[in-house]
């Protein structure tokens, strides 16, 4: 076999390969999808817990971890005052943004990121603007 025909080869092996991945990568809408159906399926939990406490005669009080797992399902747990980490958020136009400051008022400033941090804004602003924004991580 020539050096030409081995590297035709080659190619036609590593393009059959491609195949397997191009195209194939789940968007970010997909992988927001795939998150809301095992959140969803955590708030479920905690229903059938309550449900099931509240189904005898005399009700059982609702287990004291589904307040606690719903308010983490949706990101209203207490913050940690000891947390110094800043903030990351994906607003529901699938941008990014990064916690700046927190100003009077308990109002969180928030940057879009790859942008100049000159350019930020108040989170409320951005999610009215948005539709929805979400904290995704935190960051030293």
């Amino acid at each position: 076999m020539s050096d030409l025909e081995q590297a035709q080869a080659r190619i036609a092996e590593l393009e059959k390969e491609l195949e397997r991945y191009v195209g194939k990568e789940p968007t970010v809408r997909d992988e927001m999808a795939h998150l809301q159906r095992k959140l969803n399926a955590v708030r479920e939990l905690c229903d059938q817990a309550a449900a099931q406490a509240a189904r005898w005669e005399n009700p059982l009080p609702v287990p004291e971890w589904v307040g606690a797992v719903r308010e983490a399902a949706d990101s209203e747990r207490p913050d940690n005052p000891a947390d110094k980490r800043r903030r990351i958020y994906i607003d529901g136009k699938g941008n990014g943004w990064l916690d700046q400051s927190t100003g009077h008022g308990g109002i969180r400033w928030i940057a879009p990121l790859a942008i100049f941090p000159g350019d930020a804004e108040p989170s409320t602003t951005v999610r009215d603007r948005t539709g929805e924004l979400h904290e995704i991580g935190r960051c030293w």
